[in-house]
């Protein structure tokens, strides 16, 4: 296991291999926490990506975005896991996920709406309810509403209540998305910091560092 010190924060990857390998060099990274998008727009490239995440990164966990297919789930890569509607220990941290893009298909869903969040997140909250330890971090594909992460460049806010209401629920220190591409930055949420690192695919990332044994954490954005 893994003692988490400092994490790379990526999102809408979409198949850039070559600004990734630039991203993922920047730092000797302990965990990457990928909010979804990591195909092209065709769907395809996710392998690659994929394996430039396991060959960089001791542990690299990933929700899937909207472009991306079923098929990204059932790669097999022993330091990558794939997750949604799940919740996985790594390094002494608990993370949830969700993935999926408001307003885009996904995964048999024509166009997924905030009603589909919500069963989803329903799914999350019976498994965070199990357990003993509630998520110290929730990554999600599509940002919650309001928070100026889900603001496109009309000045509409297009992320979802259901994930807000998760995040106002159980505060997880730390929240990560994406799919908004314009809605790049840091915010606080109440106890919750909540980050849009901004599209990895034109060279946005986003750091987070750990501190005093997970109790506090520290995010920066950044660009290569």
């Amino acid at each position: 296991m893994i003692s988490v010190v400092l994490a790379l924060l990526l999102s809408d990857i979409h198949g850039r291999l070559s600004l990734l390998k630039k991203i993922v060099s920047t730092s000797s990274y302990d965990l990457a926490l990928v909010a979804g998008d990591v195909s092209n727009y065709s769907g395809g490239g996710y392998r690659e990506v994929i394996e430039t995440l396991s060959n960089s990164m001791p542990l690299t966990v990933v929700v899937p975005g909207n472009v991306d297919p079923p098929e990204l789930a059932r790669l097999s890569f022993k330091n990558v896991i794939v997750i949604h509607k799940q919740v996985v220990e790594a390094g002494g941290l608990h993370i949830a996920g969700i993935g999926g893009g408001i307003g885009f298909a996904f995964w048999g869903i024509p166009y997924l709406t905030d009603t589909h969040l919500g069963s989803f997140i329903d799914e999350l909250r019976k498994i965070v309810e199990s357990r003993a330890s509630k998520p110290h971090i929730l990554i999600t594909h599509t940002p919650p509403h309001m928070s100026g992460l889900d603001r496109i460049y009309s000045g509409e806010h297009v992320g979802s209540k259901k994930i807000r209401e998760f995040i106002e629920e159980y505060s997880p220190p730390l929240h990560v998305c994406g799919h908004i591409h314009e809605g790049r930055g840091i915010v606080n949420l109440g106890r919750t910091i909540a980050v849009n690192p901004g599209p990895a695919m034109v060279g946005y990332y986003a750091i987070a560092r750990f501190k005093d044994g997970n109790q506090k954490i520290e995010v920066e954005l950044k660009k290569i």
